[in-house]
């Protein structure tokens, strides 16, 4: 099982006392410097899977460290010497949105992160901050390095530009609000902040969960007897004195490679990195929408609402026969951010939901389709965000992306129409007008 005690100040458990000093930390400030918590939900998922625990001084610790190398603290962020990430982060940025709020010797705005973002994302990124549980939907947790609304195909990362709307926007339905009256340097300066916090949380992932990394080093030899899984009792006890020391030796020799800049670069960095750096090529170019008279708008709406029933398109399975987000297929839906693999709560093993809950998950909550009755859309309700949603799908969650093989441009443009300004008025709800029967005619 994962430390029960704090044996490394940056690796912080997520425990009550923990929580209130953080939340008096963000409200009136405090003496101790922010700090970056381990993700510890990661780790316990990486346990379950194999059967064993990760032990402090040859794993946790060498990750935080590696991390800390990396990415710097909250109050001091730095960026890795990696080729191409100065196309991806702006230290100067990062500079403006790190640490305490104030100013500058110049009057400049800083801590614009710890400012406006904290209470919901929380330092980490992690969408646990204060705030985070009472709200609905739960803030983002970056470290995933999944986002949902977006111009780029299905499975690539958001460009510069779309994060940007985000934050400038906000997110209709959501507690996410505006920042459009900020100055623009200083959304830009969030902007890259959070593309910071999500490649160091895709990086800490990484070397926690790859196999290539830390997560099977057999570090049970130098566990105490009494920490070892029964497979790892197992093994320990057919090993001789000799074959433990020089087993000992071997594990400290692939940490040292771990650690090495070879490993960090070529491997970690490389294979993080690269998406973000090709987010741009990944735009879908989409054609302006057609301009239409009202008997073509008709005849699109008409087309677009055969198209949501139909097999092609198949929204109704989700969103309902009535769209008001209530599918038959919609039951049982997590979002990635949530369910294995790519959160940690397995609604087939609901048993160890209380491990989770107690290293600092947030209650799982069932994804529910968008009630498109009532033209509340989060990504924006411009044609061109529609069409993005259905075109592109909605990463992290069960809407899927519409290839072309199965629906032309036309035929998407054509359920945007449907769905923006037929569908909220459309009769699939009323019930049947009931005719009479045996009726009698007087003259």
């Amino acid at each position: 099982m994962i430390l029960q005690t704090v044996k490394h100040n940056r690796l912080l458990l997520r425990v009550p006392g923990f929580l209130f000093c953080m939340s008096l930390f963000l409200l009136s400030g405090c003496s101790e410097p922010a700090q970056y918590r381990l993700n510890l939900v990661a780790v316990h998922k990486v346990e379950l899977a194999n059967d064993s625990s990760f032990e402090s001084e040859h794993q946790l610790e060498p990750i935080a460290d590696i991390l800390e190398a990396m990415f710097g603290t909250p109050d001091l962020p730095q960026i890795p010497p990696v080729p191409g990430i100065e196309d991806v982060l702006d230290i100067d940025k990062l500079y403006m949105a790190a640490g305490p709020y104030g100013t500058d010797e110049h009057g400049k705005a800083q801590g614009l992160y710890r400012q406006h973002c904290v209470h919901c994302h929380g330092i980490s990124g992690d969408g646990a901050g204060p705030t985070a549980a009472i709200l609905n939907p739960y803030p983002r947790d970056y470290r995933l390095g999944k986002f949902k609304f977006k111009s780029t195909a299905s499975g690539s990362k958001p460009t510069h530009g779309d994060l940007k709307k985000t934050i400038e926007n906000g997110m209709t339905g959501t507690a996410m609000p505006s920042f459009k009256l900020l100055d623009s340097d200083e959304v830009e300066a969030l902007v890259h902040y959070v593309k910071y916090l999500s490649i160091r949380g895709e990086v800490e992932r990484y070397l926690i969960e790859d196999g290539d990394q830390f997560a099977e080093l057999f570090t049970a030899v130098f566990k105490d007897h009494s920490q070892l899984s029964d497979d790892e009792k197992e093994e320990i006890d057919e090993m001789s004195t000799e074959e433990i020391k020089e087993e000992q030796e071997t594990v400290d020799a692939e940490i040292v490679y771990l650690k090495s800049q070879e490993n960090l670069v070529e491997n970690v960095m490389e294979f993080v990195l690269s998406k973000w750096i090709e987010a741009d090529d990944n735009v879908l170019e989409i054609k302006p929408k057609p301009e239409m008279n009202l008997k073509e708008l008709e005849e699109s709406m008409a087309n677009g609402r055969k198209l949501f029933f139909s097999k092609d398109a198949a929204c109704s399975t989700c969103h309902g026969d009535t769209a008001l987000g209530d599918g038959q297929t919609a039951a049982d839906f997590y979002d990635d951010w949530t369910e294995i693999p790519g959160g940690f709560y397995d609604p087939k093993n609901p048993e160890s939901l209380p491990e989770f809950l107690a290293l600092g998950a947030l209650e799982p909550r069932k994804l529910r389709p968008r009630n498109l009755r009532q033209g509340v859309y989060r990504g924006g309700r411009r044609p061109i965000d529609i069409f993005w949603r259905i075109r592109n799908g909605i990463d992290g969650s069960k809407m899927p992306a519409a290839k072309e093989v199965a629906l032309t441009d036309e035929e998407v443009w054509n359920l945007v129409d449907f769905v923006r300004s037929a569908l909220p008025y459309d009769q699939l709800s009323r019930p049947l007008v009931h005719k009479p029967e045996n009726t009698k005619e007087i003259n």
